[in-house]
């Protein structure tokens, strides 16, 4: 039997997306979030008894390819080198090799596969012999379909493929070595070590083609647990194991209310759901969504209330290992005022509500903030669930103030 981790997208020294003010231990505890993982990914290999470590791209992020990463990672790969364990690894598309980047030497113990596919071979004390292919990224888009260059080489018990790429849309989003589900089964190899995609996941089950997803999450939009795959090879297949890397998890939790809420009520709940977030092993960074249905409650006083129970939430959190942080907390009112009953009337209102009904209305609106030279460059165009969020809040507050109190109960 053959017995390895298989890693990906460790995006080492990256920062954070979606976090604006944090206490400075809280900072500091992100910052080291990533070197942590690292640290547990080591550990775990050691712990396991690994042949040997993959580490499928991207170890390093783009501007971030700092020298303080790179001499974290080397420390790393040093333990595993004292311990007698080889690392394979490519380099993917944010720390691709055109890049003048000064790259600090690795320790005999990690081989680098080239900008072309190649086979590397691993022979275990016991005779064993491991074929494992894969190549590094040139440039940081390849639009190259790489995994049907990779053939297998004779003499070898076992095949496992090494490939920093995304499955194939077949169309103009193809730029990261592209391949489809046939390309990898044909060419009959134990395992695929796939990285580049930040989630956990086979393709096309029961074939061992699998993506360990990153070892940290990196932003709200990476929720749950992360880290590498444990797997073990012998003639029967292969068999796969989660292993937890993260320090800090990312974790979303929807909160459904009806009726006027209290602040006494709204605080319970809230102090529900961190508690409910909290995890032994874990910090972690909790996104809310609230929504209110049947109330009469107008939006600005909803937020005022909000925001000041957010800031007790937080309340001594920073100083717990396993703190429970509310990075965001958004939340929809679904008032008594009947929507399309207003909508069909000939009221300002209709009117108005008509109008943000359109995209034109919607784009006209937000073009005055991300078209201006400052809007581009710190704010990301909503997507079309934030363009819902903005139509949604933007109604709420208007027919809060236009709508008489007498109508708005009806």
């Amino acid at each position: 039997m053959i017995r390895f981790i298989h890693a990906a997208d460790l995006h080492l020294d990256r920062p954070f997306e979606g976090l604006s003010e944090l206490p400075q231990v809280l900072h500091e505890r992100v910052k080291q979030s990533t070197f942590k993982a690292l640290d547990r990914l080591v550990e775990r290999t050691l712990a396991e008894h690994a042949d040997f470590l993959i580490l499928a791209g991207d170890i390093f992020d783009d501007s971030h390819r700092s020298l303080l990463a790179q001499k974290r990672f080397v420390l790393a790969m040093k333990r595993l080198e004292t311990a007698g364990v080889p690392v394979f690894s490519v380099f993917g598309n944010h720390d691709h090799l055109d890049d003048p980047w000064n790259r600090m030497e690795l320790p005999g113990n990690v081989h680098v596969f080239p900008t072309e596919p190649a086979m590397i071979p691993y022979i275990k004390a016991d005779g064993q012999v491991v074929h494992l292919y894969g190549f590094s990224y040139a440039q940081r888009r390849i639009e190259k379909n790489m995994a049907a260059d990779y053939e297998p080489a004779p003499g070898a018990d076992y095949h496992i493929g090494i490939l920093h790429g995304a499955l194939s849309a077949g169309n103009q989003d193809d730029r990261y070595a592209p391949f489809s589900i046939h390309d990898l089964i044909s060419k009959n190899f134990d395992y695929w070590a796939l990285g580049h995609i930040h989630k956990r996941e086979q393709l096309s089950p029961p074939n061992p083609i699998w993506y360990s997803g990153d070892t940290q999450g990196l932003s709200i939009k990476e929720t749950g647990e992360k880290g590498a795959s444990l797997v073990e090879l012998d003639k029967g297949g292969a068999r796969v194991t989660f292993l937890s890397t993260a320090d800090i998890l990312w974790k979303k939790k929807k909160i459904d209310l009806t009726g006027k809420v209290s602040a006494e009520q709204l605080s319970e709940v809230l102090e529900e759901a961190r508690e409910n977030a909290r995890s032994d092993e874990h910090g972690v960074f909790l996104s809310l969504d609230l929504s209110v249905s049947e109330t009469d409650q107008k939006w600005s006083d909803f937020n005022d209330m909000l925001e000041e129970l957010l800031d007790v939430l937080k309340d001594g959190e920073e100083e717990r290992a396993d703190f429970v942080w509310p990075v965001s907390a958004d939340f929809t009112l679904k008032p008594k005022w009947d929507r399309e009953r207003l909508m069909e009337s000939s009221h300002f209102i209709g009117d108005l509500l008509r109008l943000m009904e359109s995209d034109e209305g919607l784009n006209d609106a937000l073009s005055p903030l991300y078209q201006h030279y400052m809007g581009k460059r710190f704010l990301k165009t909503p997507d079309e669930n934030e363009e819902v969020k903005i139509r949604q809040d933007a109604e709420q507050i208007l027919v809060d103030a236009l709508l008489p109190a007498k109508s708005a109960r009806d």
